[in-house]
């Protein structure tokens, strides 16, 4: 097992001579009109004390190629935004939604003020997961029942968040997070009607709940604030699929068409969400998957989809195994990649 020292060790091995103020000017590579989000840096953030830093988070993100981060801010906010003006980066923030209704709203309130001080006009939010779940609905709740009572809950807490959100002047994104269907999503989002809350609209992560891109895309983009693009992977195995994300235009969908979707009706900035780590089981073919699903939704979707992933399965990238400079690497170089694409294909 990797300790956590080596992963300090490896970090600071890779990174460390890129901070110099002369070395890191001179060294910055073209910049993408994309940028990262934080949730994608797992291997930079455990493996180096430095990642904790914000300013060292955005010169990271632009020595990668970045334009722009979406991330939580902390430190000393004033120069945290003077060195994103300085390397002409945009920001998004990150929120952290309470978990209960009865929760206080003190956090939130800060992370909203934070995003402000730095520039940021939005925040990506992402509605929290019951304690000890991954947040994935599959995994998460035993009913339809459980689920539909957690959801309403969950639409509850943004409401009680958004006046906040309108006093401060900072709009709330609401991601998809293999949580809410597509349809569920949108009829809240329609039903509250406010300009300080929209969607976040990650393509790829409905696709755990048998929905595809360009459907979630279509019917997020009049809502769509902001985005986490990110291509995937599909393979079998004997549960359901594995999903992966993978490089831009190596898998299922055209990471290129699908934003130009979502900036149909709002102008939003392109984040790309690549997560470098192993595939993710989707165990469609057991019965635990559906108690949560509405009743139909297995006769009418499960068969359809598990053909649609044999033509559309190849070989996905596994990283577990590498050591921890091997994960930094591999993490870094998939966003460079991703940014080269995303300036080559789109501008």
């Amino acid at each position: 097992m990797t300790t956590r020292r080596e992963l300090l060790a490896a970090g600071a091995a890779i990174t460390a001579a890129a901070w110099s103020g002369e070395a890191f000017a001179q060294s910055l590579p073209r910049k993408s009109k994309m940028g990262i989000g934080s949730a994608s840096l797992g291997a930079y953030s455990r493996g180096r004390e430095g990642a904790a830093d914000s300013v060292a988070v955005v010169e990271y993100c632009r020595s990668l190629g970045a334009g722009g981060l979406q991330f939580s801010p902390s430190g000393d906010l004033a120069r945290v935004r003077r060195r994103l003006e300085e390397l002409e980066m945009w920001v998004e923030g990150n929120a952290r939604l309470p978990s209960r209704l009865s929760d206080d709203t003190a956090a939130f309130e800060k992370s909203l003020l934070d995003a402000k001080a730095v520039g940021a006009s939005v925040v990506r939010a992402v509605s929290r997961s019951p304690q000890g779940f991954s947040g994935r609905r599959y995994e998460s709740f035993k009913s339809l029942e459980e689920f539909e009572a957690w959801q309403a809950e969950a639409n509850a807490i943004v409401l009680k968040c958004l006046p906040i959100a309108e006093k401060i002047g900072v709009k709330i994104a609401l991601e998809n997070h293999k949580d809410r269907l597509v349809d569920d999503h949108v009829a809240f989002l329609k039903a509250t009607s406010s300009e300080y809350l929209g969607a976040l609209v990650d393509p790829g992560n409905n696709l755990a709940l048998l929905e595809q891109p360009v459907e979630v895309c279509t019917k997020l983009a009049p809502y769509a604030l902001a985005c986490s693009m990110k291509d995937m992977g599909v393979a079998l195995y004997e549960d359901g699929f594995l999903l992966s994300e993978v490089l831009f235009g190596d898998g299922v969908a055209d990471q290129a068409a699908l934003f130009k979707i979502l900036n149909s009706h709002n102008k939003i900035n392109p984040v790309e969400e690549l997560i470098t780590r192993d595939p993710l089981k989707v165990p469609c073919l057991t019965d635990a998957y559906w108690v949560s699903m509405p009743k139909d939704r297995r006769a009418r979707d499960q068969a359809r989809h598990m053909a649609w992933v044999r033509t559309k399965a190849s070989k996905l990238p596994y990283v577990d195994q590498l050591t921890p400079e091997g994960r930094l690497q591999a993490e870094a170089d998939n966003h460079r990649r991703t940014l080269e694409w995303w300036t080559a294909k789109v501008g």
